[in-house]
């Protein structure tokens, strides 16, 4: 007893399996986490540190990041190592291998990073060690506005009710704030009452760091108790600060801090601004952990906030100009509906196969097909809540409900798989789902139709539901495994691949088992319950016409077999060519409706000329009609304009028109360098140069020289040098000779010009819960030009003082600004904007006209970014298709007891190629990832048509006895409509996807388009060529067996 008769003799047993798996699929949907895409990152963790003062590059390079560097190199998995050193700032960035348990990677680099932290200098800040990247898009942007109070008051809220409180919240990373001035409690000195007390800054400096104290001193016993003594010093006001005695004088007068010094609550100069269309904000950047998930991150975010607005004064307003979780939740939504489409469309699809058409039926089917195809929303819903309702209610539709029930059971089942193997419900998952709803029905399709073929053949409805779905088992269970197989070599492709494809593969593999498993259970015992209708396909004008048509032609194609054959391998050869002239990619990009204007001002430029610029740009941006929000940080020498335009559905012009025509405005900007980037989640448009050396002046002439040779590429724009020039610098050349005299190093010169000017922290002021940073440092008038840096008083070992000028020299000169560091190397980045252009044809014309360039000895470059990716992919991907024919092949094999008939069957590939081929040259003309393994999918998809007429041809030959000509002939007219069927489903349920240009649509669009293609030439030529090469397999076969018997005989 076969399966299909246990399930036939056993309704109520596949009824409560079916409902269980309903109701364990619905649960597991329930609790499945939400994201984007699917965490292709391998694990960052970034170590930021500010260094109060703001000391130059290279010292930051040589102080701070270098230690850094030594320290966690050994770190267990480490992949990459990239640092940044910039003015007052370290960034060290960690990648790690795949699979590393990052919790206890981010243990082990907090482990290594504190056995050198007492090393680093002591003005560096509390350091940010945390599972991110700082080139990671925030997962939230909320600005704080309030018509009534300054960006200072607003940020001084912000920093004591927001900024920690928001840090606290469960996979956040960091929280960065961007506006207003930082409070901190100054302590201006007078230079000249200084030297007149003979004090120096120094002991200033140090005096307040020593009586701001609270100290556990001892204990005091009593005859029951036991008290400790604490020494209660801590400052409470900042008067308490500036009564502070500092030295007494010889006649008993004490030197109080008020009397040398100005002690204010007040703020440092301002670093940068925030502005959200054009008016003052202060602004929250949250970065989340890599390998948190968006959604949840987010939502916690914004339940927080909600509880803080109800703390914060009600003239402030918080508003959230960017939530990454919307534009996750708008893409699933874009893709569900995607989705529901290929579901309508399938359903339609049985219309036109399973029924009579009259005109006004074939026109009104027709009508919905279009209007499924440009419906969204709640419109969608209820045109699948109609025709779903109509399946259920009227009588002669239930032929088509058992056909699609396969459908929802399936998908809805492979959500109990998704949940016991950790997926996520993502872009990739359910477009895995989305693929695989075209190919759910065709097992149904195949079983079904040969039922129907059974009871127009007289047999009673139990023993046409046996014998209907026991004769086509073997038929459905190879194009199962075949179709599943193609996705078991993604085990040995590149993490990357694997992490972002792996999840789309397992839902496929999961849906088709399932929807397998219905068609030889669930259809069966449907078909045999009474009062199923019988549909005679002859009966139908349309299909009858399809048939008579492909019989007439068939004849004819069999007849000059010869001619067919090599036809096809003219076509294949003209295909491949045609591939060869395609440009290749990594994943593409799609369209955003937002885009980033960076503004590089000169090195060295004030902030205020900063703020000038920008606010230029600002207005350009205002008065495009398309633009919905202009949102901009200011920095001294680095700005940005985060830009959101509104839906494409509202405005005629693309984001790249838009750009363009903003770039005409900017271009008159000068001397800002402004250029434009689209934000993408998967994927760039941008190819990096990655110039290595160990020289930065020669690596600079090198970085230029390669951007003028980007500059003159056709198709590239926005080429930049990812390295600034130099800073302007006044140098301080100490004169050894006569600071040693003075009793000064070095280093103490240093110190001491850096606490003068810049600063040092004396201790931290503790007032209303906060912490308040006390910066001790000269007025304003001692150190604002370059005479008053000459006249800066010295402090020798015996306490005398000389002038700077006196034991110094001084010049100018240019520091770099940045020093960019990889894998421990310095390196510099030059990059473009490769638009429409596809990677590898950019990169073959830098790489040809690079080849003019010397390069000395120890300087190189490589190209970075998506570039290796691609490369690698490529390779693996050829690999994988490969080992997938292989695979198909034995398992054919296998299943069919033949070593020649799987050649026949696997004819199929190449005739999908041409295809797919020619859609994707219809198309973007490049193939990426996605395009490439839409070509590995098609080997194990495109074999089913083949499958099922081979299979038919045997059964005629071995239980018919027909000559092969005859079986040829009547198996392709008995399997035409299913095979029509079952290639129109798997189609129009990708159509919808194959246009999309939605966020995203760069993974599957491709990928879609290459199916399609592949099925739809497959189908036609399978029908037609498949009998041909099998006759003409026949005329082999019997060739050889003369050729042998000529030779046994010889």
């Amino acid at each position: 007893m076969n399966l299909p008769e246990v399930s036939i003799k056993k309704p109520v047993t596949v009824l409560m399996v079916t409902w269980i798996v309903i109701i364990f699929g619905v649960v597991s949907l329930t609790k499945l986490p939400v994201e984007l895409y699917p965490n292709t990152s391998f694990g960052q963790i970034s170590i930021v540190i500010n260094i109060r003062g703001g000391i130059p590059p290279t010292e930051v390079e040589a102080q701070v990041t270098k230690p850094i560097e030594e320290a966690v190199a050994t770190v267990s998995n480490l992949e990459q190592l990239l640092s940044i050193s910039k003015e007052g700032e370290s960034t060290v960035v960690l990648s790690f291998r795949p699979g590393t348990d990052m919790d206890f990677a981010a243990l082990e680099v907090r482990e290594k990073f504190a056995k050198i932290k007492n090393r680093l200098p002591k003005e560096i800040e509390k350091p940010v060690i945390a599972q991110f990247s700082q080139g990671d898009v925030p997962v939230l942007i909320v600005s704080a506005t309030s018509e009534m109070r300054s960006t200072e008051e607003i940020r001084k809220i912000v920093d004591k009710t927001m900024k920690e409180t928001l840090k606290r919240v469960p996979g956040v990373a960091n929280v960065e704030v961007v506006g207003g001035r930082e409070r901190k409690i100054l302590v201006e000195v007078d230079q000249v009452k200084l030297a007149a007390y003979g004090i120096s800054i120094d002991e200033v400096t140090s005096t307040l760091g020593a009586n701001n104290l609270n100290l556990l001193s001892g204990e005091v016993e009593r005859t029951r108790d036991r008290f400790l003594v604490r020494v209660m010093g801590q400052f409470e006001t900042v008067d308490q600060i500036g009564n502070l005695g500092l030295r007494r004088l010889p006649g008993g007068a004490i030197v109080r801090v008020k009397d040398v010094a100005m002690v204010k609550d007040s703020y440092l100069e301002p670093v940068g601004y925030a502005r959200l269309n054009v008016k003052p904000v202060v602004t929250l950047y949250v970065q989340k952990e890599t390998t948190k998930n968006t959604i949840t991150v987010a939502g916690d975010l914004l339940e927080e906030i909600e509880v803080l607005k109800k703390k914060l004064p009600r003239d402030i307003h918080l508003v959230v100009t960017s939530n990454q979780a919307e534009f996750i939740k708008k893409a699933i939504t874009n893709l569900q509906s995607s989705l529901l489409q290929g579901a309508i469309l399938i359903i339609l699809v049985f219309f036109l196969f399973l029924f009579k058409m009259s005109g006004k039926l074939l026109a009104g089917v027709l009508g919905l097909v279009a209007l499924t195809l440009f419906s969204k929303g709640i419109l969608l819903y209820l045109l699948f809540a109609a025709l779903a309702a109509a399946l259920l209610v009227f009588r002669n539709f239930r032929s088509i409900a058992i056909v699609t029930l396969p459908i929802p059971i399936s998908v809805i089942g492979t959500f109990i798989f998704m949940r016991s193997i950790g997926l996520t419900v993502n872009v990739m998952t359910l477009f895995g789902i989305a693929l695989g709803v075209g190919m759910l029905v065709d097992n149904s399709i195949v079983v079904f139709e040969n039922i129907l073929k059974k009871r127009e053949a007289g047999e009673d409805v139990i023993r046409a539901a046996v014998h209907g779905s026991g004769e086509m088992f073997l038929a459905i269970v190879a194009s199962t495994v075949t179709t599943v197989i193609v996705f078991l070599p993604l085990v040995f492709v590149g993490e990357e691949l694997q992490k972002l494809y792996s999840g789309m593969a397992l839902t496929i593999v999961a849906s088709l088992l399932i929807s397998l498993i219905c068609a030889v259970t669930l259809v069966p015992m449907m078909c045999s319950r009474p009062g199923l209708a019988i549909v005679h396909a002859g009966e139908d004008l349309w299909v009858k016409g399809v048939t008579r048509f492909q019989r007439r032609y068939l004849f004819e194609f069999i007849r000059n077999r010869r001619t067919v054959f090599a036809g096809a391998v003219v076509l294949f050869a003209v295909s491949l060519f045609l591939m060869s002239r395609f440009g290749t990619e990594y994943l593409g990009s799609t369209e955003q409706n937002k885009f980033t204007a960076f503004i590089e001002m000169p090195t060295g430029a004030r902030l205020d000329v900063s703020d000038k610029m920008v606010k230029k740009v600002e207005n350009i941006v205002k008065a495009v009609p398309e633009a919905k929000t202009v949102s901009s940080r200011v920095e001294a020498w680095s700005s940005k304009v985060y830009v959101e335009v509104v839906r494409s559905t509202e405005r005629k012009r693309s984001v790249d028109d838009i750009i363009e025509g903003i770039r005409q405005e900017t271009n008159k900007l000068h001397p800002a360098f402004i250029y434009f980037q689209q934000e993408e989640q998967v994927g760039t448009k941008e190819v990096i140069l990655e110039i290595f050396g160990y020289n930065y002046d020669k690596m600079r002439e090198l970085a230029i020289a390669v951007a003028n040779r980007l500059e003159q590429i056709k198709g590239l724009s926005d080429t930049k040098i990812r390295m600034r020039e130099g800073r302007p610098e006044m140098q301080v050349l100490v004169d050894k000779k006569k600071s040693g005299m003075a009793g000064l190093t070095v280093s103490d010169t240093a110190n001491q010009i850096h606490g003068q000017m810049r600063g040092f922290r004396a201790t931290v002021f503790h007032t209303e819960g906060t912490e308040v940073e006390t910066i001790s440092r000269l007025d304003e008038k001692y150190r604002k030009t370059f005479k008053d840096l000459y006249r800066l008083h010295m402090t020798g070992e015996e306490g005398d003082f000389v002038l700077l000028d006196q034991v110094a020299n001084f010049k100018f000169g240019l520091g770099p600004s940045e020093i960019w560091r990889k894998d421990r190397n310095r390196m510099i980045q030059v990059s473009a904007n490769i638009g429409k252009v596809p990677l590898s044809k950019v990169v073959e014309k830098i790489k040809e006209s690079l080849k003019s360039i010397p390069f000395p000895e120890d300087y190189f470059y490589r190209v970075g970014g998506d570039y290796p990716l691609l490369m690698r992919s490529q390779r693996q991907m050829r690999a994988m298709i490969l080992f997938v024919l292989v695979l198909v092949y034995l398992v054919l094999a296998s299943l069919f007891e033949s070593f020649y008939q799987p050649v026949l069957i696997m004819a199929a590939v190449p005739l999908a190629l041409i295809g797919a081929i020619a859609a994707l040259y219809a198309g973007p003309r490049s193939i990426g990832v996605g395009a490439l393994l839409g070509m590995v999918m098609l080997a194990g998809i495109v074999v089913n048509n083949s499958i099922m007429l081979i299979d038919r041809i045997n059964h005629y030959i071995k239980e018919k006895s027909l000559s092969h000509y005859r079986a040829a002939v009547m198996a392709n007219a008995d399997r035409l409509r299913p095979i029509l069927m079952t290639a129109s489903t798997t189609v129009l349920g990708l159509v919808p996807m194959a246009i999309d240009r939605t966020e995203g649509a760069n993974l599957w669009s491709p990928l879609a388009m290459a199916v399609i293609g592949g099925i739809l030439s497959s189908t036609v030529l399978t029908l037609a060529v498949t009998p041909s090469f099998y006759i003409l397999s026949q005329d082999l076969i019997r060739a050889l067996g003369r050729l042998k018997g000529r030779f046994l005989q010889g």
